[in-house]
């Protein structure tokens, strides 16, 4: 269960940052995603990269529910 809440929530998260891309316009919280992908530093702990890839998007999109309520 906390997978797939985990799972549900990142794809949340990529879909509203990639918005602008997939649908042609922003979906509203984007600029949230903005300001967690340039607050989040690149920072392999495990050196496999896909395992890497999955940690640092998780952490953005953990930056991103905390900022999400603060800019309602």
């Amino acid at each position: 269960m906390l997978a797939y809440v985990g799972v549900l929530g990142l794809g949340m998260y990529e879909v509203t940052a990639k918005s602008p891309t997939l649908l042609g316009e922003p979906l509203p919280g984007w600029r949230a995603t903005v300001h967690a992908e340039r607050t989040t530093q690149w920072n392999p702990p495990t050196g496999f990269l896909p395992l890497d890839k999955l940690l640092h998007e998780g952490e953005e999109a953990l930056r991103y529910y905390r900022i999400l309520p603060s800019r309602s």
